[in-house]
């Protein structure tokens, strides 16, 4: 690492073919501190906007996993220079470590469609496909970006997602313990290891290899979500809804994340706040149909039947299909409360795993 001295010399600047000021590429050396990037690139950004300063500066937030401060960066670089397909790569990257799926996919597909090639982008489609349950999707771009040359960090990636993606847990599980170290030294491999991991590994080695990976990288809000999630398996409730708090700070509009939030408040019997959480799901959400259903329960569980009920009948319309709706009227017309409360506490569904 340079020191700071020799930092600020190397940043002396310079104009590029479009007339902006910009540092020279040794100021951004690969291993530089991206907080003394963001530091001198502010400056230079207080005498004029640029969108390849936005870019840099985005970069560096995203290298510190802020995620939200690197996505109004590229935003920015984006609104000045709309056709830079590097500019767009991040921010696909951003929405997608951000969990918006949708503008992921809309931006890594007008890369595609320019004519973008690049295995980051191939393995880009492949996580946003895995996620949004497309797996003939994700395992295309999977093997696509196997037909060219990867890191073996890119490959241990790239074997996970397909091997999850089918379903594939034992050899997934294999491949772990064979390769633990890669798995907890880099990201987004600690991601999924964090994701999938926390019913498979002995509980206080899970909790000392969480606290390492967030003592490694402090900023990245799905590890803070993994350590929320494990406070409240160990029934560390408060400490887990404080923790929660400053994951929708990251995520301020994530229907996955209130979904899960609603379930924490639902399980912890504290209606009120759980429904408030339910509520903040559009209609058009995959969580939606499971939002109304415990929501028709939190009113049950708070003496307001007709509510309940009225919740329940709107539900059938929405989702006819869905016989949860049908069975917990059925149920609430012919039997009474204390019976209704021990059949449904089961029902309650699981934080989903994003």
């Amino acid at each position: 690492m340079i020191l700071i001295g020799g930092f600020l010399i190397s940043c002396e600047t310079n104009q590029d073919s479009k007339g902006e000021k910009i540092p020279p590429a040794s100021a951004f050396l690969k291993g530089e501190d991206p907080q003394r990037v963001i530091q001198y690139v502010s400056a230079i950004l207080e005498d004029k906007p640029s969108s390849t300063l936005y870019y840099i500066r985005s970069k560096a937030y995203f290298a510190q996993r802020k995620y939200l401060l690197a996505s109004e960066d590229i935003q920015r670089a984006l609104q000045i220079e709309s056709g830079d397909l590097d500019f767009l790569f991040l921010s696909a990257q951003i929405h997608y470590h951000l969990e918006e799926y949708n503008e992921a996919l809309k931006d890594a597909k007008s890369l595609e469609e320019a004519g973008f090639s690049a295995p980051g982008l191939w393995i880009l489609l492949a996580e946003i496909y895995a996620q949004n349950g497309q797996t003939k999707m994700a395992n295309y771009y999977l093997a696509k970006s196997l037909k060219v040359g990867l890191s073996p960090r890119d490959r241990a990636y790239v074997y996970t997602l397909r091997n999850l993606s089918v379903g594939d847990t034992l050899t997934w599980m294999k491949t772990v313990r064979d390769s633990s170290g890669i798995y907890l030294s880099e990201t987004p491999l600690a991601r999924l290891y964090f994701q999938h991991q926390g019913d498979r590994v002995p509980m206080l080695d899970y909790q000392a290899q969480l606290l390492a990976a967030r003592k490694k990288y402090p900023n990245d809000p799905h590890l803070l979500r993994f350590w929320a999630r494990f406070l409240a398996k160990i029934r560390q409730v408060p400490r887990a809804e404080k923790v929660y708090a400053s994951v929708l700070a990251s995520f301020p509009s994530n229907p996955g994340l209130f979904a899960e939030v609603g379930n924490f408040y639902f399980k912890n019997r504290d209606y009120y706040k759980a429904l408030a959480f339910f509520d903040k799901i559009p209609s058009n959400s995959p969580y939606a149909n499971e939002a109304l259903f415990i929501k028709s329960i939190c009113w049950l569980y708070l003496g307001e039947r007709l509510k309940s009920l009225a919740l329940l009948d709107s539900a059938q319309q929405l989702y006819p299909t869905d016989m949860r709706f049908r069975g917990l009227r059925y149920r609430l017309l012919n039997r009474n409360l204390d019976s209704t409360r021990a059949q449904t506490d089961s029902l309650s569904a699981e934080p989903s795993e994003n």
